[in-house]
């Protein structure tokens, strides 16, 4: 989408707080009111103005980047901005949803191009994209016909008139993307059906001589029962794709748990696969996890990791090494079009307390958790330690076994040796309690929290403060996940 124009951003702001009044400024006040105005001022002025008096009233999108009531948006790319605006018949009349269009003459006043009318209550959203991959911009609008029922069309607009490339579709949740990489965009409409029998499925439409036409419709995971985030990345191999994220029905798992899945998809020889959907199962069964960590490009690599769960060892208070009922590994995958998996990382990730370590390949399986809290007066301290699983009996076997009493699979001939504890320290008097002892101040932190590092004992695991630094990264919210 192309910048919008300060300058008629800031008039077009103007005009909306001196038309908010609906008419009761006179023409004298108006002069007292904002500096002599231009003739694109005056002409858009009484423009909308009419409008404003002939019943209507202003009906701003919803949703979505672009949601002011009047917008300034090149759609014919000659560098002068047009003004598109959202109207509601106010007499409740149906079909009352209208959209103006307005382009300058050449005497640089305002007039109007085409009108853009609708079903609905409301604009959810507009969105304004290359369709057909030329210099115009195209109109995507979103009605919200009722509560929870939307529907998406497509215009083209020119001086003079406006072609409909989509007639109105129902869907759940919608996506523009350039996915077959032609610079033309490409939509993607997603339905989600809860009557029986019915398949969660994406339609896709590409532009084919000035009409939306849908190529082809792919099935989504059947127990997606929510979509919650849309993400456009890369695949493995530098393909684009989107990820789409949501909650996964509960089926056989325990009561309570959240769980959510991935759907991946993608343009193979022309038209959208599912890339991670199982023909057998029905589902992307491989991106299926608890809701301990949401997907995201976690190394900044361009290409999007789905997380994987596993539980590592837990070392208990009684220090018994068993089976984690609390710490997870999460092992980072990126996907290829084929839907091959191809392992990043894997790292412990600490959402709680903000932070994640990427471990090195020879700790699988080789260490043990715990946890350590300390809260007094003005010191909140929360502590993870990392143990070294060794045997007790050199010579022995370990192996894991069902403690009767409490129910955990406990790791017999083992015991753990700590060798270091990662702590993070918020309160006023952060910077004392992290550099209390031997411990070391790191370079990670942020305003509100200070992190340390302890080495304790000698293991065969010997790291230092620049490996803690290395592999240690504090975890940053991503506002754009849709």
């Amino acid at each position: 989408m192309r910048e919008r124009k300060p300058a008629l951003l800031a008039l077009l702001a103007a005009l909306l707080t001196l038309l908010s009044g609906c008419g009761a400024i006179s023409a004298a006040e108006e002069l007292y009111a904002l500096p002599r105005a231009s003739v694109e001022y005056e002409s858009l002025q009484g423009e909308l103005q009419a409008l404003l008096d002939s019943g209507l009233e202003y009906a701003a999108p919803l949703a979505g980047s672009s949601t002011q009531p009047v917008q300034d948006v090149d759609l014919d790319g000659d560098g002068v901005g047009e003004a598109v605006a959202f109207f509601r018949d106010s007499s409740g009349q149906e079909g009352g949803l209208q959209v103006y269009v307005f382009g300058q003459n050449e005497e640089s006043e305002y007039e109007v191009m085409t009108i853009l009318t609708g079903q609905g209550s409301a604009f959810s959203s507009v969105a304004y994209c290359q369709l057909d991959g030329g210099d115009n911009l195209d109109i995507v609008i979103s009605w919200q016909i009722s509560s929870g029922i939307y529907a998406l069309s497509a215009y083209s607009v020119w001086d003079g008139g406006s072609q409909e490339l989509l007639s109105p579709q129902t869907y759940t949740r919608y996506a523009i993307e350039d996915l077959d990489g032609d610079g033309a965009d490409e939509l993607l409409l997603f339905q989600l059906n809860t009557a029986e029998g019915s398949e969660n499925r994406a339609d896709y439409y590409r532009c084919v001589d000035g009409s939306m036409m849908r190529v082809n419709q792919v099935y989504l995971s059947t127990d997606l029962a929510s979509i919650d985030r849309i993400n456009a990345s890369a695949l493995y191999g530098g393909e684009a794709a989107l990820y789409v994220t949501g909650t996964a029905a509960s089926a056989g798992e325990e009561s309570g748990a959240a769980y959510q899945i991935t759907d991946v998809l993608a343009v193979r020889e022309g038209t959208l696969v599912n890339v991670t959907r199982s023909e057998e199962s029905g589902s992307s069964e491989l991106t299926r996890r608890r809701t301990y960590v949401a997907d995201q490009d976690l190394n900044g690599d361009g290409v999007w990791e789905i997380p994987t769960l596993s539980a590592t060892y837990e070392r208990l208070e009684s220090g018994a090494i068993c089976v984690a009922e609390t710490f997870y590994l999460v092992s980072w995958m990126q996907y290829d079009l084929h839907g091959g998996q191809h392992l990043m990382c894997t790292t412990y990730y600490n959402s709680s307390d903000g932070w994640y370590l990427v471990l090195p390949e020879s700790w699988q399986g080789q260490i043990a958790l715990a946890r350590s809290d300390y809260s007094e007066g003005r010191t909140v301290e929360r502590g993870i330690q990392f143990y070294q699983v060794v045997k007790v009996d050199p010579e022995g076997e370990s192996h894991l076994q069902m403690d009767l009493s409490t129910g955990q699979n406990v790791l017999t001939n083992a015991a753990g040796a700590l060798f270091m504890t990662v702590y993070k320290n918020t309160g006023a008097d952060r910077e004392m309690r992290a550099a209390i002892g031997e411990r070391t101040v790191l370079g990670q932190g942020t305003e509100e929290a200070v992190y340390s590092v302890l080495f304790s004992g000698e293991t065969e695991i010997a790291w230092t403060v620049e490996d803690v630094e290395e592999h240690l990264h504090i975890i940053v919210t991503d506002w754009s996940s849709e």
